[in-house]
C-alpha cells in the first residue's frame, strides 16, 4: 500500500521504539563528522518519526522536517514534545507539495522515491543547500542481515523469495549527472525491533507482511517463539542493517 496510508499510530510507534533502540543516528552523524559544526538549520526530507530530525535538533538551531505521513508528523511532533525541542518545525507535506527556503543543511535518509537518478529532488537539492547535503540509502546486504526472518517466511507464507535490492549505486550515478562527486561513508547500525510479549510481535508480521487468516497467524506463532530474543523484558528481533551515506558540501572545504 501506499506509504501514507501503511502509518498509522501503530506501526509509528513500532517504528519509533526500534528507533529508539537504534544507533542509526549516531552512526550517521559521526560519518557527517566536523563538518556539521558549521551548520546552524537543517531541512529533513521525509523525517519519519525524527530519527534524524530530533539527533540534529539537539545540536542545531533549527530544524525543519518535511514528512507526507498524518500519523509520522503526529509521532514527530510528540517526540520533539517529549524531548522538550521546541526548534523543530513539523511540515506536513511531501517534497514539492509546498515551498522550501534554504537550510544549512539539507538531508534525506531512506526515501527511495526522491533518491532515485532523476529525481526532482535529487535535482533540486544542491541549490537548497548552503553548507552540507547528505542522503542516506540502504547498501547490499551480508548474507546474515535478514530483514525479520523475511527469507523464510516469504516462501512459506507468501509463496515467494523475498528480495533485497540496494539502489545506492542509482542515487551516486544520479548525483555524478548532476554534477556532484560526494564523499561515501558506509556504516553498519543496529535497526532491531522490540515487542512486550509474543502476541503483539505476530500483529507486527501480520501487519507488515499483508497476512491474513488464524492459520498464518499459527504459523508465524510457533516460528517466532523460536526466533525472537528475550531481553530485559521484552522480546527482540535483530537487525543489522547497511547503509551508504553521501556527503557533499558547495563550501570548498
Amino acid at each position: 500500500m501506499p506509504r501514507t496510508e501503511f502509518w498509522t499510530d501503530r506501526t509509528v510507534g513500532w517504528y519509533a521504539r526500534a528507533v529508539a533502540r537504534s544507533d542509526f543516528a549516531a552512526k550517521v552523524l559521526g560519518a557527517i563528522g566536523s563538518a556539521l559544526g558549521g551548520c546552524r538549520d537543517a531541512l529533513d526530507v521525509g523525517a519519519g518519526c525524527g530519527a534524524l530530525a530530533l539527533p540534529l535538533a539537539q545540536r542545531l538551531e533549527r530544524v525543519t522536517a518535511l514528512e507526507p505521513s498524518p500519523a509520522m508528523a503526529r509521532g514527530l511532533r510528540q517526540a520533539a514534545a517529549a524531548a522538550g525541542l521546541s526548534n523543530v518545525t513539523v511540515v506536513e507535506a511531501a517534497w514539492g507539495e509546498v515551498a522550501v527556503a534554504p537550510h544549512d543543511l539539507v538531508v534525506c535518509a531512506h526515501v527511495g522515491v526522491l533518491l532515485g537518478a532523476g529525481s526532482p529532488f535529487l535535482a533540486a537539492a544542491p541549490a537548497l543547500t548552503r553548507r552540507l547535503l547528505v542522503l542516506v540509502r540502504d547498501a547490499p546486504r551480508r548474507e546474515d542481515q535478514d530483514k525479520f526472518f523475511y527469507r523464510e517466511l516469504y516462501p512459506a507464507l507468501l509463496g515467494r523469495v523475498y528480495e533485497h535490492r540496494s539502489h545506492a549505486d542509482e542515487t551516486l550515478a544520479g548525483l555524478r549527472a548532476l554534477g556532484i562527486e560526494p564523499r561515501v561513508t558506509t556504516i553498519e547500525y543496529s535497526s532491531d525491533q522490540p515487542f512486550e510479549d509474543l502476541d503483539e510481535a505476530c500483529d507486527f508480521w501480520m501487519t507488515y507482511m499483508g497476512l491474513g487468516g488464524q492459520r498464518s497467524r499459527d504459523y508465524l506463532e510457533g516460528f517466532l517463539r523460536e526466533r525472537l530474543v528475550k531481553a530485559g523484558g521484552e522480546l527482540i528481533a535483530p537487525f543489522r542493517k547497511t547503509a551508504a551515506i553521501f556527503i557533499w558540501s558547495p563550501v570548498a572545504p
